[in-house]
């Protein structure tokens, strides 16, 4: 009774009820009632009626409705967010074995369509109980899964990432409902929905494995195991990415990457401005840059005994570091917050000048460890210099310098390595010649005049 529709259906079989019933107290009374055209008539509705139900009884028979299906899991504990489980999860949501029927021509994996078929019945479940987007559950889900159907290289692995990565929600949130009375069957029940606990990726895949599918993954047991391990991996963490555990097979690193560009390509809008990160974005990022700024130092390969053209750069000694920007954008991405990889498009980085080399550059500078100029050479208009180390090509390349009293367990550990005995190149192109030759000319110009803006001492 919790739909007015279905309030009003019934009040209408009531009033049939008490307007037969009415009608044949009539016409025994007032007008005689011939018996046996009023008995073939009960024959004739009640056959009908029968046969109907029959009918239908045979058409669900290959159908099987579950209003509680249970999913045999049961948890006890308190994980890192402080959320504390003691119940059986049991979602008492229609999971009709017949799913899907509009996406029934896409080639759905039988995952797939178990989740899109699961997640049906939370069409009118909130994303988001603050107020801030009014997608259901259902449509934020489907939202993703298309977008994720659109990037290159996804499979069926990664389409049902996207749909389970917020089952979560299907708990985390309860429903609190004031239901009205018969005589008031035109009124809709009010739905309120409250948080019963803190929704994240750990509970969102213990809802996915429960899903019947899910256990046959693969073609073998090795397999099976590798794919479950990926899945699962990439949901539980997908809002925690410093937690992915270091021996994380690459499928599940790929799952988790596209879930994050699969969300990424869903805000993406026909009008959209270009890109421009908020204060408070820029703010976030460069404290992240800051917080890993020795870390992802410390993991370059900048030995300058060994330059190849895998290094990341090489250390010139005296805390000097030339490095190839691109090289450290690339393993701050895999740092850095889902948020701040999404605010600065860090989801997919190309090898060329990207969107967010200035910030990068900036946040450097802000730290006190970017080198400005190098042998008097200002750098080109990406911010980065063209340079060549014992014939390798650093195409994009900056200078750090880091300084003791700064940070002095980084200096420590860069003045291990040995002395740069090689030679650091300037590539340059005709821009790049007349910038030189018009930083020298003003080198000249301040030398000129420096001496010039002396006073004479007389003789």
């Amino acid at each position: 009774m919790y739909d007015p529709r279905f309030r009003f259906t019934l009040l209408i079989v009531l009033l049939s009820f008490v307007g037969t019933t009415g009608t044949l107290i009539y016409y025994f009374f007032y007008k005689g009632l011939n018996w046996s055209q009023y008995f073939h008539g009960v024959l004739n509705i009640g056959g009908s009626v029968l046969g109907g139900c029959l009918f239908v009884l045979i058409c669900t028979k290959f159908i099987t409705f579950n209003k509680n299906k249970k999913t045999g899991f049961e948890a006890s504990y308190i994980d890192e967010t402080g959320t504390g489980f003691n119940f059986p999860v049991s979602l008492s949501k229609f999971l009709p074995e017949m799913v899907a029927p509009p996406y029934s021509n896409q080639s759905l994996s039988e995952l797939e369509a178990q989740l899109i078929g699961f997640l049906n019945s939370y069409r009118n479940w909130p994303y988001d109980i603050s107020g801030e987007s009014k997608k259901s559950l259902y449509d934020h889900a489907i939202e993703q899964w298309k977008a994720m159907r659109s990037l290159p290289n996804a499979g069926p692995l990664h389409y049902a990432a996207a749909l389970a990565q917020d089952l979560s929600l299907a708990y985390a949130f309860q429903e609190k409902r004031k239901k009205y009375p018969l005589s008031q069957f035109w009124k809709r029940d009010d739905v309120r929905f409250s948080r019963r606990c803190v929704e994240h990726g750990g509970l969102s895949a213990t809802i996915l494995a429960t899903m019947p599918a899910f256990k046959t993954l693969g073609d073998d047991i090795k397999t099976n195991q590798k794919y479950r391990r990926a899945i699962l991996t990439a949901i539980r963490y997908r809002d925690n990415p410093t937690s992915i555990p270091v021996n994380c097979d690459p499928l599940g690193k790929d799952i988790y990457e596209s879930l994050h560009k699969a969300y990424q390509k869903s805000l993406e809008k026909a009008d959209s401005t270009g890109f421009n990160p908020a204060e408070n974005h820029i703010k976030t990022f460069n404290h992240e840059i800051y917080s890993f700024f020795q870390g992802v130092l410390k993991e370059l390969d900048i030995n300058p005994a060994n330059v190849t053209k895998d290094s990341d750069g090489v250390y010139l000694g005296g805390g000097v570091l030339m490095v190839s920007l691109c090289h450290m954008v690339r393993r701050y991405a895999k740092l850095l917050t889902p948020t701040s990889r999404g605010n600065f498009n860090l989801w997919d980085i190309p090898s060329e000048e990207h969107v967010s080399w200035p910030h990068f550059i900036q946040a450097f500078r802000d730290i006190g460890a970017l080198r400005e100029t190098w042998d008097d050479i200002e750098p080109g208009k990406s911010g980065t210099f063209d340079l060549k180390a014992n014939n390798i090509h650093f195409k994009h390349a900056i200078f750090l310098n880091i300084e003791r009293e700064k940070f002095p367990e980084l200096r420590q550990t860069l003045d291990t390595y040995p002395t740069w005995q090689g030679l650091i190149e300037m590539q340059k192109n005709e821009e790049s010649l007349l910038q030189e030759v018009q930083t020298k000319a003003k080198n000249v110009d301040k030398m000129i005049q420096t001496v010039y803006s002396r006073p004479t001492v007389a003789n």
